[in-house]
């Protein structure tokens, strides 16, 4: 189970963690947790301003004053556990201080930013040991940084899981076999490379120590009955932002691949490099909402099933720009593409939904709108597309349309014909090889129109209670 920032927030919440160690007490847990909320973005604000001394113990202080205020909630100042968290977290911002001198020093390399973001979670996750502790729970605390084993990726570490997964047979397993009911609080989203030095898992990190934790104990451990439950301030995976369809209903039962495509685009309940941990070792993954602990129908679930027919969802991504390479004199010469693709990577551009004219006259792709002037001024200040081509760019949004549905040519035909009512055009296309989602590129300022268009002409195929009004009428 994971526990996020908003999971985190005062002695209800604790109490609410407890609630949910009782409704599983017949089953071994794996507690993972997030920073308090608000407390990464702080560590990289004083990391950041680290020559402005007043900014950065201003900061510091805030920090202390979040930690110290939950503590004063939900310990009695006598006991052991409060005195323990407290000092845990006087040890841990003296250890921060020091980070600080070396930065000051060497600069705010990568490694050093993701060392002082890796003190959220050793704090948070710490204090929940405590506090189960404090309520006759047995547990422990384990650093994350002592089990995931990553590349050496800083801010965006990739598990190395060999090596992860025989620090899970060494360090979990014995525990998690043995009868006794132990809980393992463990910190999300930080690892370490092979020399020792601390890593961050990227978006969606704490998540991803769930998942990467789950897979090493179905990989080296003797049960193989395992589920990931992911406690959001949400009900699951809606089929629609709300934002843009008010009605949008909650999708209940999706495959891995469904979750990965609607994840990709726009929805930023689960990142799907998740889902890539589990996916081959079909452990299940729930997405459950932290106020309703008992709900029984109302959540999402990953797995290998799937409703036969349908349409899963629609997302976006509201802010990208389409750039567009035009040249007529480069027609069959071959590695177009390649030195495109090697120019954006060694600028540490993701590029996606890439689209080509058969003549091969041009070519299409789209990144994300903060990237689009980084990516320009790289193919420019290279001779051989300067010289060669001609480069446009355009801001656009990207829909989405994820599930089995989309295989039905009607379906793509309803689709066209709803965007058409309103004359709003598809600059390019592109479907996923397993068919199981369909991208458009549209005007930015037709996203809005375009999905409600969609959604309306496609609406038997989703469970809104806008649709089942308008099927009622």
């Amino acid at each position: 189970m994971k526990f996020g920032g908003s999971c985190l927030v005062d002695n209800t919440a604790f109490n609410k963690i407890l609630k949910i160690t009782e409704l599983y007490n017949k089953t071994k847990k794996v507690f993972i947790a997030s920073a308090f909320n608000g407390i990464t973005d702080l560590l990289l604000k004083a990391a950041q301003s680290i020559h402005n001394q007043q900014e950065v113990n201003e900061t510091v202080a805030v920090i202390e004053k979040r930690h110290i205020d939950l503590i004063d909630q939900i310990f009695n100042e006598e006991s052991i556990y409060y005195s323990n968290s407290k000092d845990w977290v006087d040890k841990n911002l003296s250890e921060l201080e020091d980070v600080f001198e070396d930065i000051i020093e060497f600069g705010l390399e990568p490694y050093y930013k993701d060392y002082v973001l890796s003190f959220g979670e050793i704090l948070s996750t710490y204090i929940l040991n405590q506090y189960l502790l404090s309520k006759n729970r047995d547990s422990v605390f384990i650093s994350a940084n002592k089990i995931i084993i990553t590349n050496d990726n800083f801010n965006n570490a990739y598990p190395l899981y060999d090596l992860t997964n025989a620090r899970i047979k060494a360090n979990i397993i014995p525990l998690l076999e043995n009868p006794k009911d132990t809980i393992f609080c463990i910190t999300g989203f930080i690892g370490r490379n092979k020399i020792g030095y601390t890593t961050t898992l990227g978006r969606g990190g704490s998540d991803y120590t769930a998942t990467i934790l789950a897979r090493g104990i179905y990989d080296v451990g003797s049960d193989k009955d395992i589920t990931v439950i992911l406690w959001k301030n949400v009900d699951g995976l809606l089929a629609i932002n709300p934002k843009y369809v008010a009605e949008s209903s909650l999708i209940k039962n999706l495959n891995y691949n469904e979750a990965k495509e609607i994840a990709n685009f726009g929805a930023k309940v689960i990142h799907p490099k998740c889902l890539e941990a589990i996916e081959k070792r079909k452990i299940p993954l729930e997405i459950r909402n932290f106020d309703k602990p008992l709900e029984e129908v109302n959540f999402t679930k990953i797995s290998e099933q799937t409703d036969i027919e349908g349409i899963k969802g629609i997302s976006a991504v509201e802010l990208a720009t389409m750039i567009t390479i035009i040249s007529g004199s480069m027609v069959d010469i071959p590695g177009v593409l390649a030195k495109i693709f090697k120019i954006m990577a060694k600028n540490n551009i993701s590029v996606s939904l890439v689209a080509q004219s058969s003549s091969e006259i041009s070519t299409s792709f789209i990144v994300k709108g903060e990237e689009a002037q980084r990516a320009l001024n790289a193919l420019e200040d290279t001779n051989y597309f300067s010289e060669f081509f001609e480069i446009k760019n355009e801001n656009v949004a990207v829909i989405n349309i994820t599930g089995t549905k989309i295989l039905e040519n009607i379906t793509k035909s309803r689709i066209f014909n709803a965007l058409d009512k309103s004359n709003i055009r598809v600059k390019a296309i592109s479907q996923s090889f397993e068919e199981l989602n369909i991208s458009l590129v549209v005007d930015q300022n037709n996203l809005f129109e375009a999905i409600n268009l969609i959604h309306d002409d496609l609406c038997e195929d989703f469970e809104t209670l806008k649709c089942n009004d308008d099927n009622e009428k």
